[in-house]
């Protein structure tokens, strides 16, 4: 099967089923302590970037709080789900890569969390997605972000009565791997439509996604991960240096784990 430009394109009209369908009140629960921990953390009035916003599972119950969201997303047809469900079009939408990003206002604060940074394969895409994510923020504003763990990158099958899905993680070289989804899904009247998708990814080790961070004019505020237990991710507040100031090096406090 030949790979698709954006993962997730084949089936982003049923991305959210399949989450909800896949982790039930996790899935929930996930997302609702992403939000609380954003509304307590960032005050309102406030602009936020939400880099790999997908459907929009962060940046519309942000629009919503009263922050100002803009969500970028390199998958045209996962940004086609967020804005019919953005019903009150509070939402700014960027069709783009997270590197290639360019703002026309600074930010306070930047997402880049559920499994963002294992879409880019190499350390230049790497390091270009932390330099544009420094650029859109104002000075002393914050990162939040996840780095996926090692133990994540295998498959899983779900199945009720109206939905089947068989995911298979394929390691290939080195720290890439192949991703394969086959989704099945019943519409009211009981008739199946398949989808299927195939990408590669990459697991980071937590040192090297720091070095870059670091080279990238951001430090360690404080690591979350006690927040996102089971999530089978790291969470980082990373914070851009104040204007004319340079970064305080605290992030060799962080105990790194892979």
């Amino acid at each position: 099967m030949p790979m698709i430009d954006q993962p997730h394109s084949s089936w982003a009209e049923v991305y959210d089923i399949a989450y909800q369908r896949s982790f039930g009140d996790f899935y929930a629960r996930l997302t609702d302590a992403t939000v609380d921990l954003i509304a307590k953390r960032v005050q309102l009035p406030a602009k936020i970037v939400d880099f790999g916003a997908g459907t929009g599972r962060l940046s519309i119950p942000l629009s919503r709080k009263g922050f100002d969201v803009t969500a970028v997303e390199p998958c045209e047809n996962m940004l086609n789900q967020l804005k019919r469900k953005d019903v009150a079009g509070l939402v700014t939408v960027a069709c783009s890569k997270m590197e290639n990003f360019r703002g026309e206002v600074h930010f306070d604060a930047a997402l880049c969390v559920f499994t963002v940074i294992l879409y880019l394969l190499e350390e230049t895409a790497l390091r270009r997605s932390f330099e544009a994510a420094n650029a859109s923020l104002k000075p002393g504003g914050i990162l939040i972000l996840d780095i996926p763990s090692e133990a994540i990158f295998s498959g899983y099958s779900r199945r009720d009565a109206i939905f089947e899905r068989c995911v298979t993680v394929t390691h290939n070289s080195e720290s890439i791997y192949t991703y394969r989804e086959e989704l099945v899904v019943k519409n009211d009247d009981g008739e199946p439509t398949r989808y299927e998708d195939e990408f590669r990814i990459r697991h980071w080790h937590s040192e090297q996604v720091i070095r870059v961070l670091q080279d990238t004019g951001f430090s360690l505020l404080e690591d979350l991960s006690a927040l996102f237990f089971g999530a089978g991710s790291n969470y980082y507040i990373l914070k851009k240096a104040e204007q004319g100031a340079a970064p305080d090096g605290n992030s060799a406090a962080l105990h790194c784990r892979r």
